[in-house]
Protein backbone atom coordinates (compact mmCIF):
# COMPACT_ATOMS: atom_id res chain seq x y z
CA UNK A 1 0.00 0.00 0.00
CA UNK A 2 2.88 2.26 0.79
CA UNK A 3 4.25 2.01 -2.83
CA UNK A 4 0.86 2.07 -4.53
CA UNK A 5 0.30 5.83 -4.30
CA UNK A 6 3.79 6.85 -5.65
CA UNK A 7 3.53 4.24 -8.44
CA UNK A 8 0.06 5.46 -9.46
CA UNK A 9 1.31 9.08 -9.40
CA UNK A 10 4.27 8.23 -11.64
CA UNK A 11 2.02 6.41 -14.12
CA UNK A 12 -0.41 9.35 -14.19
CA UNK A 13 2.44 11.84 -14.84
CA UNK A 14 3.82 9.64 -17.63
CA UNK A 15 0.41 9.43 -19.31
CA UNK A 16 -0.05 13.20 -19.02
CA UNK A 17 3.40 13.78 -20.57
CA UNK A 18 2.58 11.51 -23.51
CA UNK A 19 -0.73 13.25 -24.20
CA UNK A 20 0.81 16.71 -23.82
CA UNK A 21 3.30 16.04 -26.60
CA UNK A 22 6.37 16.61 -24.48
CA UNK A 23 8.02 13.50 -25.85
CA UNK A 24 7.71 14.49 -29.55
CA UNK A 25 10.80 15.69 -31.44
CA UNK A 26 11.44 19.40 -31.42
CA UNK A 27 12.72 19.64 -34.99
CA UNK A 28 10.94 22.27 -37.03
CA UNK A 29 11.53 20.27 -40.22
CA UNK A 30 8.89 17.68 -39.39
CA UNK A 31 5.76 18.33 -41.41
CA UNK A 32 2.52 16.40 -41.48
CA UNK A 33 2.25 13.98 -44.34
CA UNK A 34 -0.10 15.13 -47.05
CA UNK A 35 -1.95 12.91 -49.46
CA UNK A 36 -0.72 12.74 -53.01
CA UNK A 37 -2.53 11.58 -56.06
CA UNK A 38 -0.53 8.83 -57.74
CA UNK A 39 0.01 8.87 -61.48
CA UNK A 40 0.40 5.58 -63.27
CA UNK A 41 3.98 4.72 -64.07
CA UNK A 42 4.64 3.31 -67.49
CA UNK A 43 6.70 0.15 -67.30
CA UNK A 44 8.73 -1.31 -70.07
CA UNK A 45 9.85 -4.87 -70.24
CA UNK A 46 13.51 -5.32 -71.01
CA UNK A 47 14.77 -8.51 -72.49
CA UNK A 48 18.11 -9.72 -71.22
CA UNK A 49 20.62 -10.18 -74.00
CA UNK A 50 21.39 -13.74 -74.95
CA UNK A 51 24.75 -14.64 -73.49
CA UNK A 52 27.40 -15.25 -76.06
CA UNK A 53 28.61 -18.82 -75.98
CA UNK A 54 32.03 -19.44 -74.57
CA UNK A 55 34.68 -20.55 -76.99
CA UNK A 56 36.11 -24.00 -76.48
CA UNK A 57 39.77 -23.73 -75.51
CA UNK A 58 42.35 -26.22 -76.64
CA UNK A 59 44.77 -26.49 -73.73
CA UNK A 60 48.47 -26.47 -74.61
CA UNK A 61 50.08 -29.90 -74.82
CA UNK A 62 51.95 -29.26 -71.57
CA UNK A 63 48.62 -28.67 -69.77
CA UNK A 64 46.44 -31.19 -71.58
CA UNK A 65 44.12 -33.52 -69.68
CA UNK A 66 42.87 -36.65 -71.39
CA UNK A 67 39.13 -37.17 -70.86
CA UNK A 68 36.09 -38.79 -72.44
CA UNK A 69 32.38 -38.05 -72.18
CA UNK A 70 29.97 -40.96 -72.58
CA UNK A 71 26.22 -41.36 -72.34
CA UNK A 72 24.98 -44.76 -71.23
CA UNK A 73 22.19 -45.91 -73.54
CA UNK A 74 20.02 -47.91 -71.15
CA UNK A 75 20.20 -45.51 -68.19
CA UNK A 76 20.84 -42.11 -69.79
CA UNK A 77 23.67 -41.40 -67.32
CA UNK A 78 26.44 -39.12 -68.56
CA UNK A 79 29.98 -39.86 -67.39
CA UNK A 80 33.04 -37.65 -67.61
CA UNK A 81 36.16 -39.75 -67.14
CA UNK A 82 39.68 -38.39 -67.19
CA UNK A 83 42.78 -40.50 -67.56
CA UNK A 84 45.56 -38.24 -66.42
CA UNK A 85 47.64 -36.07 -68.74
CA UNK A 86 50.42 -33.53 -68.19
CA UNK A 87 47.96 -30.88 -66.90
CA UNK A 88 46.58 -32.96 -64.03
CA UNK A 89 49.16 -31.59 -61.59
CA UNK A 90 48.01 -28.01 -62.21
CA UNK A 91 44.24 -28.66 -62.47
CA UNK A 92 42.39 -27.10 -59.54
CA UNK A 93 38.78 -27.92 -60.50
CA UNK A 94 37.12 -30.18 -63.06
CA UNK A 95 33.47 -29.24 -63.49
CA UNK A 96 30.78 -31.20 -65.37
CA UNK A 97 27.55 -29.40 -66.24
CA UNK A 98 24.67 -31.35 -67.80
CA UNK A 99 21.59 -29.54 -69.07
CA UNK A 100 18.97 -32.21 -69.65
CA UNK A 101 16.55 -32.15 -72.56
CA UNK A 102 13.84 -30.61 -70.35
CA UNK A 103 16.17 -27.67 -69.54
CA UNK A 104 17.10 -28.79 -66.02
CA UNK A 105 20.79 -28.12 -65.32
CA UNK A 106 22.91 -30.14 -62.91
CA UNK A 107 26.50 -29.55 -61.97
CA UNK A 108 29.16 -31.53 -60.14
CA UNK A 109 32.81 -30.75 -59.60
CA UNK A 110 35.96 -32.36 -58.34
CA UNK A 111 38.56 -30.15 -56.66
CA UNK A 112 42.16 -30.55 -55.61
CA UNK A 113 41.29 -30.09 -51.92
CA UNK A 114 42.97 -33.23 -50.65
CA UNK A 115 46.20 -34.19 -48.91
CA UNK A 116 48.16 -34.28 -52.18
CA UNK A 117 46.76 -31.01 -53.52
CA UNK A 118 46.00 -32.71 -56.84
CA UNK A 119 42.97 -34.19 -58.53
CA UNK A 120 43.17 -37.97 -58.82
CA UNK A 121 44.48 -38.84 -62.28
CA UNK A 122 42.00 -41.64 -62.94
CA UNK A 123 38.59 -40.56 -61.74
CA UNK A 124 35.13 -39.74 -63.06
CA UNK A 125 31.93 -37.78 -62.49
CA UNK A 126 28.52 -39.24 -63.40
CA UNK A 127 25.30 -37.23 -63.65
CA UNK A 128 21.82 -38.30 -64.72
CA UNK A 129 20.72 -37.47 -68.26
CA UNK A 130 17.54 -38.19 -70.17
CA UNK A 131 16.80 -41.57 -71.66
CA UNK A 132 15.52 -40.50 -75.07
CA UNK A 133 16.58 -36.88 -75.29
CA UNK A 134 19.47 -34.74 -76.32
CA UNK A 135 21.39 -33.44 -73.31
CA UNK A 136 23.91 -30.60 -73.38
CA UNK A 137 27.27 -31.25 -71.71
CA UNK A 138 29.94 -28.73 -70.74
CA UNK A 139 33.30 -29.47 -69.12
CA UNK A 140 35.22 -26.64 -67.45
CA UNK A 141 38.74 -27.03 -66.09
CA UNK A 142 40.26 -24.47 -63.73
CA UNK A 143 44.04 -24.03 -63.88
CA UNK A 144 45.97 -21.23 -62.26
CA UNK A 145 42.71 -19.57 -61.20
CA UNK A 146 41.48 -19.31 -64.81
CA UNK A 147 38.45 -21.31 -66.01
CA UNK A 148 38.68 -22.99 -69.43
CA UNK A 149 35.75 -24.45 -71.36
CA UNK A 150 37.21 -27.59 -72.90
CA UNK A 151 34.05 -29.46 -73.99
CA UNK A 152 30.66 -28.10 -75.09
CA UNK A 153 28.44 -30.52 -77.02
CA UNK A 154 25.01 -32.07 -77.19
CA UNK A 155 25.00 -35.77 -76.41
CA UNK A 156 22.13 -38.06 -77.14
CA UNK A 157 21.23 -41.64 -77.43
CA UNK A 158 18.28 -43.68 -78.44
CA UNK A 159 17.22 -46.02 -75.68
CA UNK A 160 16.63 -49.40 -77.31
CA UNK A 161 14.23 -50.32 -74.50
CA UNK A 162 11.98 -47.30 -75.01
CA UNK A 163 8.48 -47.63 -76.40
CA UNK A 164 9.25 -44.85 -78.92
CA UNK A 165 12.02 -46.91 -80.49
CA UNK A 166 10.92 -49.67 -82.79
CA UNK A 167 13.08 -51.99 -84.83
CA UNK A 168 10.12 -52.64 -87.13
CA UNK A 169 10.21 -49.17 -88.64
CA UNK A 170 10.91 -49.67 -92.35
CA UNK A 171 11.52 -46.66 -94.55
CA UNK A 172 11.62 -47.24 -98.29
Amino acid sequence: MRYLIPAATCCALLICALFAGCTSPTEAGIQPVGTTVGTPVETTQTVAPTPTPEAIVQLPASQAIDFTVNKDRPTGKITLQWTNGPGMSSAQVIDLTVTRADGTPEDQRITNNNALGQINGYDSITLPGTLDGMDHVQVHITMGGKVYLVYDQDVGSVNPYSSTNSSLNFNS
